[in-house]
């Protein structure tokens, strides 16, 4: 099917025209071009209906070929399932719109144009969805696409290196995130999964686990904050449990237990400069 053709044995093209034009002009050429054209030959019933599928095959206006470009993730049965198109079925009684709609059912189809190409071929083109995250949600993953639609549950570990988001409104806001990870690369790559909280802001889980509580308006420059204070302090690697940048002023950390026992009160505390330090949730 894909970008191949029948082998058909076609009849000359005058012989094909005339009989078309004897046909519309049986049918009444002004609506009967029009219905062929926008893709919804009229059912004439009965006999009458397969007689007049009978004289456009032996005319030559049937499937011969049928052409698809754009096809990566969608499968090729399933493509075949849902077209419900054979070889010799008259090209114009098929329903063009009924055609789309069902390709544009497939889960990794964007969106489609299906054109019939007289007198015999069908070009398809599919535009697909791009995955650019994994959703956890239920306890199943999900990949999504930059509009925040879900494509598929199937063959999600192909695409281990996506990021891992969590939490309702974490599909629609992923490609903030996205662009997010991608302004500083090597903090990005730190990152093992994405909380969304409250639907307005994020969560961020490092590989190593910290968290980092990222504010709710303009998440970019406290994540460039975060990035500038790594390069400087090396703030990820002090035994930190909790990175909080939701107050525009100040860089809240949070130890763990073991570096807090550790620490010297004020001295410690002046060796991060001017980071507060709290214990206990923040």
């Amino acid at each position: 099917m894909e970008n191949s053709a029948y082998p058909p044995t076609r009849k000359p093209a005058h012989r094909r025209w005339a009989a078309l034009a004897i046909i519309l002009l049986t049918l009444g050429a002004a609506a009967g071009g029009a219905a062929i054209f926008a893709g919804r030959f009229q059912d004439a019933g009965g006999k009458a209906e397969i007689a007049l599928q009978k004289v456009l095959r032996e005319a030559g206006f049937s499937v011969r070929s049928i052409s698809v470009a754009g096809r990566v993730q969608t499968g090729p049965a399933e493509l075949l399932r849902v077209l419900n198109i054979a070889r010799n079925d008259s090209i114009l009684h098929i329903d063009l719109d009924a055609v789309h709609d069902r390709i544009a059912s497939l889960p990794w189809v964007k969106d489609v144009r299906v054109t019939r190409n007289l007198p015999d071929a069908i070009h398809i083109e599919l535009f697909e969805r791009h995955p650019i995250a994994i959703w956890q949600r239920n306890g199943k993953m999900v990949l999504v696409d930059d509009e925040g639609v879900e494509i598929t549950e199937k063959d999600v570990a192909e695409y281990h290196d996506l990021p891992l988001i969590v939490g309702k409104g974490a599909p629609q806001a992923a490609s903030e995130l996205i662009s997010l990870l991608g302004a500083e690369p090597q903090l990005g790559s730190r990152v093992a999964a994405a909380v969304r909280v409250g639907e307005r802001r994020w969560n961020m889980r490092l590989k190593d686990g910290i968290d980092v509580r990222l504010p709710e308006k303009d998440p970019l420059t406290a994540w460039h904050r975060l990035a500038r204070y790594e390069e400087n302090n090396g703030l990820l690697g002090r035994d930190v449990e909790l990175v909080d940048l939701r107050l525009a002023n100040r860089v809240v950390v949070r130890l763990s237990e073991g570096a807090v026992r550790r620490a010297k009160g004020p001295e410690r505390e002046a060796g991060l400069h001017s980071f507060a330090l709290i214990r206990g949730d923040a």
